[in-house]
């Protein structure tokens, strides 16, 4: 669990519970739901600012606990404590973050938006892909990322509506991640190293603690599509299956097939 209820400064705003699904390497709150991390990073930011204290709990799904179970929805669910309203609707979340939580503006605009809009859907086919489809989905995907690369060139800003993050960067991030992990395991990809704008904006990402800390696992990533592709199981050794394996981040930064940057951490990288 992450609280930052014992800063001083925080004990007298407004509090934000998130419940999201937990990891399954140490049962903590780095979660493997992308949703979910998205509206942790939004809400890191949002008690960075001093506007609010935030606690996120890891739920068990297999078991729930009580008080998550009484919202009666699947994470991610948010419960701001002062009027004890409950969020269970992405739409509803950001409405109500938007409008009581302005002093850090984190709206984005419709053009970053539509540059990151089919990004993860391509995944996800490319993912499903067989024989036949598997050239053209591939290409799908490098498509939408070149887009994306392209739109950070025009910009030549840290994230992709100026140099601080928006809702838009909490949205993909996560999925950026996902499909570096999982691209790599599950289907041999590697996100282009020419894509250097791209991979920029990963750095960006990787030196913020509002994505450092609420980072999946690697090996999370992996369980997570391990039922998302026909591949699953099959690909792991039996001594080299994710929950056998330490736990790890990666914030390496690739150019030209070369590490530029390795950023620490705590936790074993690579």
């Amino acid at each position: 669990m992450l609280d930052t209820r014992s800063d001083e400064i925080l004990s007298n705003v407004p509090h934000a519970a998130l419940f999201v699904k937990r990891s399954e390497i140490d049962f903590s709150h780095r979660t493997p739901c992308p949703i979910c991390q998205k509206w942790f990073m939004v809400l890191f930011l949002k008690s960075s600012a001093k506007e609010l204290a935030l606690t996120v709990y890891a739920v068990n799904m297999k078991n729930p606990e009580q008080e998550f179970r009484s919202c009666h929805s699947n994470p991610p669910v948010v419960i701001l404590n002062d009027q004890q309203t409950v969020l269970t609707d992405s739409k509803e979340i950001e409405y109500e973050i938007t409008t009581r939580f302005q002093q850090v503006n984190l709206r984005s605009d419709k053009e970053a938006e539509h540059a990151i809009a089919d990004i993860y859907i391509k995944f996800h086919a490319y993912l499903k892909a067989d024989q036949k489809t598997f050239m053209a989905r591939e290409r799908s995907l490098t498509v939408e990322l070149k887009k994306l690369d392209l739109f950070l060139q025009r910009r030549d800003t840290k994230f992709l509506c100026g140099d601080q993050m928006t809702y838009a960067d909490c949205d993909i991030l996560p999925k950026l991640q996902h499909i570096r992990i999982a691209g790599q395991i599950y289907r041999n990809y590697s996100i282009p190293t020419d894509f250097k704008y791209l991979w920029q904006y990963l750095k960006n990402a990787y030196e913020t603690k509002a994505f450092r800390e609420s980072c999946p696992y690697d090996q999370d990533i992996i369980l997570h599509y391990e039922t998302k592709t026909d591949m699953g199981t099959k690909l792991y050794p039996k001594n080299r299956h994710p929950y056998l394996q330490p736990p790890t981040l990666t914030f390496t930064i690739i150019n030209e097939n070369r590490v530029i940057s390795n950023l620490k951490d705590d936790k074993q990288e690579r």
